[in-house]
């Protein structure tokens, strides 16, 4: 069956949201170290590898990520190597409805751990006296966070 291009398009785009939008309920709060322009992505397990950002990117330093510093440690990242590292996902404060996108660069051992400049997005810029809020995130395509 022929189809036009832009419908072809729009019907590929909802093919990909349909399989990445698996939500997920949990928590995020923040680490001031990812809010260190010069952190070497080599510290990080999104370091090197199959889906590093050094060997994938050409990253060197985390403020090098697209949109940075809205990075994010995350549970999905199951350690170094991990083909979670670089992707993309929205992330929604469910108090406040206020969402931010976030690219994946370390591994958190449960829910997420964000800059506290992306947690101060977050949140209205209350990340630090929050310190941790009921989020829901999903995996979302890697262009809209810049990649």
């Amino acid at each position: 069956m022929y189809y036009p291009k832009p419908l072809l398009l729009a019907l590929m785009t909802l093919a990909a949201s349909t399989v990445l939008a698996e939500e997920v309920h949990s928590t995020a709060s923040f680490d001031n170290v990812y809010d260190l322009p010069d952190l070497p992505t080599l510290d990080l397990a999104c370091s090197n590898g199959v889906a590093g950002l050094s060997s994938t990117l050409g990253l060197d330093r985390i403020s090098q990520v697209p949109h940075y510093p809205l990075v994010g440690v995350i549970e999905k990242v199951e350690g170094w190597g991990s083909l979670s590292c670089g992707k993309c996902f929205r992330v929604m404060n469910q108090q406040s409805g206020q969402n931010i996108n976030i690219i994946a660069v370390d591994h958190a051992d449960m829910g997420l751990v964000l800059s506290l400049a992306a947690l101060d997005q977050l949140t209205g810029g209350q990340g630090q006296v929050l310190g941790r809020v009921d989020v829901r995130y999903e995996e979302i395509g890697r262009w809209e966070c810049g990649l």
